[in-house]
């Protein structure tokens, strides 16, 4: 009688996770993909919790859950899940706040007017060229014309 790939793949996580062998995990889960259509349901609840525990270490001590999820070869949000099954809360998403960075409008127009690129005061200012062309304009400064890109003139 042949054995259940499921099983079999459930028991090898377990002892690899016993041994705390990351990498293992990580070839198991590959190797599963391959051979069962899909890995949900593979591991029990408690094999979860079991996995959740072992890795929790290394998540409190600041891995992201995207460096965890790569070393184990599972999504982001399985490994979440399988961390709040071990009693971890998950950290909030980090999401940098947006920097706007000042700037001089008299300045601004006073260096384009003495030939400076809308590119590199677009590098200049830490915005791109459209933003740049925008500021330009609200400085009153007369653009200069751009040579269009291949595309045919309006009539």
């Amino acid at each position: 009688m042949t054995e259940n790939p499921r099983a079999r793949y459930a028991a090898a996580v377990r002892r690899a996770c016993d041994e705390d062998d990351l990498p293992r995990i990580r070839s198991l889960f590959a190797e599963a993909t391959t051979e069962i259509f899909t890995l949900r349901g593979l591991l029990s609840r408690e094999d979860e919790i079991a996995l959740g525990v072992r890795l929790a270490p290394k998540y409190q001590a600041g891995a992201s859950l995207l460096v965890l999820s790569g070393e184990i070869g599972r999504s982001t949000q399985y490994l979440a899940k399988v961390l709040r099954l071990a009693g971890v809360t998950i950290r909030p998403a980090y999401r940098p706040i947006r920097t706007t960075y000042p700037v001089n409008l008299t300045e601004l127009r006073r260096r384009y007017e003495n030939g400076a690129s809308v590119s590199s005061l677009a590098h200049l200012i830490h915005y791109c060229r459209e933003s740049t062309r925008k500021f330009l304009v609200a400085a009153g400064a007369d653009l200069r014309h751009q040579p269009s890109r291949g595309l045919p003139d309006r009539a």
